[in-house]
């Protein structure tokens, strides 16, 4: 996880200073009489022109040629895409309703077939991951500063279950279940395998008004713990259970979060947001020592949940000189705010030491329940 979190925070500062590129500059755009249209997007900029030229006579007729060359300063960004016949745009790692065909639907189920290998010399571990997402009601505890025990009642709130069912793990021989309550719908908590926040509400003063507690179900053992602060302040979480369940499956634990982390937020996926993904596009940018490159093509339609979802293939990559190496390819739907196959390399080359980071991830989406919703 040392690792990881290294590579996480030299991503997180590229990925600022990219997003600034990206959405920067000044905007041009020309538009041919086929149905083909092409913008280039580059920065305040200066530019050199040589004009030649040339006279060609003869006893009828003068021809004058001018030739013009154009130099532009880079960083530069070109989008290519075509005259569009149906609009979508994508709303990414949203846990929200979704609209579709005029109706509305909200998740309340899916299964992920996932695969990760966290390093350049570990195996490839797999996993099978089902998320359930509903309200249901719990009893809530906490105790005091003198560790006594205090019933706070009942209470109705927001259930995210998920089912690891080990393919080839490094520790977890048999279904691990994970159960994580917050009084409000979380969308980190649903689009998530399990949810990291949990830490931050160990402290009576500090605790988060969200989270309420946290159930782990493995090998016929459980280990649960509540944080009243939602409901009650000045009382500290209360643990009941089986705590050694936690140590014994650490790092496939870890493998779940980091793959997962690294396909939501090393993606390209945000991007995508301001276009229209039902009509082949492709992208560029650049400034010499940072390339971003995307493409993103329609590809048929797929069955989920009983509803029938149009499909985009897409594609992505980024290279700098800071040593970031990042590439990956899926497929997606305009209409569903999860991915439906993700596939990802992500790796990090330190300038000083040559100490090489990789993680590579996959996920497809294998079952999705919906809820129709008003």
């Amino acid at each position: 996880m040392r690792k990881f979190s290294t590579l996480l925070a030299f991503f997180l500062v590229g990925l600022v200073f990219i997003a600034g590129c990206i959405g920067g500059g000044t905007k041009t755009q020309e538009t041919s009489t086929t149905t083909q249209t092409s913008q280039t997007e580059t920065p305040p900029h200066t530019t050199t022109a040589q004009t030649q030229t040339t006279t060609t006579s003869s006893p009828t007729q003068t021809t004058t040629t001018y030739t013009t060359t154009t130099t532009t300063e880079i960083p530069t960004q070109t989008t290519t895409t075509q005259t569009p016949t149906e609009e979508a745009y994508w709303k990414p790692w949203e846990y929200a309703p979704f609209e579709l065909n005029g109706k509305r639907y909200i998740i309340t189920y899916y299964k992920y077939y996932y695969k990760i290998k966290p390093n350049q010399t570990a195996p490839m571990y797999e996993y099978e991951i089902e998320k359930k997402i509903g309200k249901e009601t719990i009893h809530v505890y906490g105790q005091d500063i003198q560790m006594n025990k205090k019933d706070l009642g009942e209470f109705e709130v927001w259930a995210y279950r998920t089912i690891v069912t080990p393919i080839k793990a490094e520790s977890l021989e048999e279904k691990l279940t994970i159960t994580i309550w917050y009084k409000s719908n979380q969308t980190t908590a649903a689009i998530y395998p399990w949810d990291i926040a949990w830490f931050g509400a160990l402290s009576p003063y500090g605790g988060d008004a969200q989270f309420v507690g946290m159930r782990i179900e493995y090998n016929g053992k459980t280990f649960a713990f509540y944080n009243p602060t939602p409901f009650q302040s000045g009382l500290f979480p209360y643990f009941e259970g089986d705590n050694d369940i936690l140590s014994k499956v650490d790092h496939d634990l870890s493998y779940l979060y980091m793959g997962w982390f690294a396909t939501i937020h090393f993606g390209i996926w945000y991007t995508w947001e301001d276009y229209n993904l039902l009509v082949p596009q492709s992208g560029t940018w650049s400034d010499g020592l940072h390339t971003w490159t995307w493409e993103t093509k329609p590809d048929g339609s797929i069955t989920l949940g009983g509803l029938s979802f149009k499909v985009v293939e897409a594609q992505w990559s980024y290279a700098g000189a800071e040593g970031l190496s990042l590439s990956g390819k899926g497929k997606i739907s305009p209409y569903l705010p999860l991915v439906i196959e993700g596939e990802g390399t992500y790796g990090y080359k330190d300038p000083k030491t040559n100490e090489e980071l990789y993680i590579y991830a996959y996920l497809k989406l294998e079952d999705l329940g919906v809820k129709q919703v008003s």
